[in-house]
């Protein structure tokens, strides 16, 4: 089997009873009545949009999923085929696209690119764009605010070691490079501004960086006392631009291999095995990182609410909210199937 490697994502794949984010208060899946749920009293609105993972019958399935905060309701937007994967999705600014990171039979190495698909799934996902070649990878997809743009990575193992940023004008424009070496882009809510990861393609080491929109003028974040500083990973900017949150582990710890191991065949990115990591923060100056949880859980992506109150974090254990300064974090779907993903929570 072909091993596959997702540089940054350190392979999130941890058992789930690994995890140390209470699960008692974790509302079940379907139907509820708000005053039911475990968040009713918070008043949070809106719906969360993300991707799970499961195995039925030898095969392995992912869902893009739908929670909808008020009344507890999970709906299912799409389901992969047996044996195709949904490894990250991106949602216009108008909820009415979405795009994803698709892999056609990832047991067999199947290439992984960019799938459009309508948010009510009345069409089938279909190709973004066409890949230059069958080697070409591409993920980490993310809208631009004002919709104009989608970013993400684009790696080609015979030709590169490393993966570099691009975009492409939606809907009809052609991919342009913005940084080599360089992976998981996200912009500031007034999509002036791109925070990234470049990684050295000869040490493996990560750094965070900031750039323009069009990945002009970067200007490195320098980080100290960082307890694993070669492991930065799902950079965002806080609401007012001034900060920067970002994924990493406060040391090693490595785990058991989780069933998404075993059937992709998986190479693990550390050679002390899997890193739980946590949610940090740093000013965009750079310094000293906060520390702003103490979950050590794996697969952290984080979307900021609509009104900017909160934080939703897809992990491999579950989908919790939390203040953006990292406490009161509750857990409100407590299983995404041990698998990384995305969540983006729209009005």
């Amino acid at each position: 089997m072909k091993a596959r490697f997702f540089p940054g994502l350190l392979v999130f794949t941890l058992a789930i009873n690994s995890c140390a984010i209470n699960l008692d208060q974790s509302p079940a899946n379907g139907p509820q009545q708000n005053t039911s749920i475990a968040w009713a009293s918070l008043n949070i609105t809106g719906k969360l949009i993300y991707n799970t993972g499961v195995v039925r019958d030898d095969k392995i399935y992912t869902y893009i999923q739908s929670l909808d905060l008020v009344t507890g309701e999970i709906t299912i937007i799409y389901q992969s085929p047996g044996g195709d994967w949904v490894d990250a999705l991106t949602i216009s600014p108008d909820a009415t696209w979405l795009i994803m990171s698709y892999i056609q039979s990832v047991s067999t190495g199947r290439q992984e690119t960019l799938y459009n698909m309508p948010m009510d799934a009345s069409q089938p996902p279909q190709p973004f764009f066409i890949p230059s070649s069958e080697q070409d990878q591409y993920s980490q997809p993310f809208w631009s605010p004002d919709g104009k743009y989608v970013y993400f990575a684009h790696f080609n193992y015979m030709l590169s070691s490393t993966y570099e940023i691009m975009r492409i004008a939606y809907l009809d424009g052609e991919p342009e490079k913005l940084v080599d070496h360089a992976y998981w882009p996200r912009l500031s809510d007034d999509g002036t501004r791109l925070v990234y990861v470049s990684l050295d393609p000869e040490t493996g080491t990560n750094s965070l960086f900031i750039a323009n929109a069009d990945g002009t003028n970067p200007q490195p974040v320098p980080l100290t006392d960082l307890p694993v500083p070669n492991v930065i990973d799902a950079p965002m900017f806080s609401s007012d631009n001034h900060t920067i949150l970002f994924s990493s582990p406060v040391g090693i710890q490595a785990s058991a291999p989780h069933w998404f191991d075993k059937i992709m065949g998986v190479t693990i990115a550390s050679a002390d095995g899997i890193i739980p990591s946590d949610w940090w923060s740093v000013p965009v100056s750079g310094g000293k990182p906060t520390q702003l949880t103490h979950i050590h859980s794996l697969g952290l992506f984080g979307s900021f609410s609509p009104d900017k109150k909160y934080i939703a974090s897809h992990s491999a254990e579950g989908i919790f909210i939390m203040k953006p300064d990292g406490t009161e974090i509750l857990m409100l779907v407590n299983d995404t199937g041990g698998i990384s993903g995305t969540v983006s929570w729209l009005p």
